[in-house]
């Protein structure tokens, strides 16, 4: 259950929003008020005020994604889950700090996580690449490798999810009219709340398209239920990637009799875009590692 929890929980940070012919608007900026020459920032905010329409920035965004080559992020999540059966009243949060490699697709990730308030906290690193997947397992202070097929899983489903941008975007203008679209002096915010079958509907689909053969999840997104998901995610205006991903979602999954209830809430920080080379598995972590049973 954790590990289908996992999988779908990563599924939808791959989302993103459709397009539409409104020109973002302004909104204030902290302090602004404040400041003794409010007249002149104002003014100064009105000239760096943007008139590109929502479809031309997730245009340019869509070019930019075509060079992009590597990327940091840093990610705090908390995850509440209960269900209807049995007494579950289960918290976890979670601060991520992440190194990708977008081709060949490498990742180095250290997490820290907490399982309620009261609980001790504990650390994990992994490492993913073409030489395999390796976790360090804190209890045991070991490292483990993933057996080879699962890693050949995840490099083909780390593939599947690089598409076409502009084919996704199409797909996604069926939700424009759930948009609101503004803009600061830095960034385009760009925010969707939805719910409903139809959102519903949409992720279960991608979610199917996204995962490859080997991972049979079908009874899992068949008895999955989205009650709401609320994105905000900033653009920036030099360079069009992502510079912020702030995402809090309300759903329910029924596995087998069990109705598990989960809401998770995430903020994303992006940074370092095509300023990392490579991801280097150091050699004493393959050397040390265990082979991990399926």
């Amino acid at each position: 259950m954790k590990k289908s929890l996992s999988i779908l929980t990563g599924l939808l940070l791959i989302f993103m929003l459709a397009a539409c012919n409104q020109t973002a608007e302004p909104v204030n900026e902290p302090n602004e008020e404040e400041t003794p020459v409010a007249d002149k920032e104002g003014e100064a905010a009105e000239e760096k005020a943007s008139e590109l329409t929502l479809e031309e920035v997730f245009n340019k965004s869509a070019e930019a994604s075509e060079t992009l080559k590597s990327f940091a992020v840093q990610m705090e999540m908390t995850q509440e889950m209960s269900s209807d059966q049995e007494e579950l009243n289960m918290k976890t949060s979670s601060v991520i700090d992440m190194s990708v490699v977008t081709e060949p697709m490498a990742y180095y990730q250290k997490m820290k996580m907490s399982l309620g308030e009261e609980s001790e906290s504990f650390e994990m690193e992994s490492y993913f690449s073409a030489d395999g997947m390796f976790l360090y397992e804190p209890e045991s202070s070991q490292w483990m490798k993933f057996p080879q097929e699962m890693t050949e899983a995840f490099l083909q489903m780390a593939g599947q999810q690089q598409p076409n941008p502009s084919e996704e975007l199409k797909k996604l203008q069926q939700f424009v009219e759930d948009f609101t679209f503004e803009q600061d002096s830095s960034n385009y915010i760009l925010k969707l709340k939805a719910s409903g079958d139809k959102f519903n509907d949409f992720i279960k689909a991608t979610a199917a398209e996204q995962l490859p053969p080997e991972m049979a999840l079908e009874e899992v997104l068949n008895n999955m239920n989205v009650n709401a998901v609320d994105y905000e995610i900033l653009i920036n205006k030099e360079t069009f990637y992502p510079s912020a991903l702030i995402m809090n979602m309300d759903m329910d999954m029924t596995i087998e009799g069990q109705t598990i209830s989960l809401v998770q809430s995430m903020n994303g920080q992006y940074s370092s875009y095509n300023e990392i080379d490579e991801i280097v598995i150091p050699q004493e972590v393959i050397d040390s590692a265990v082979d991990m049973g399926m």
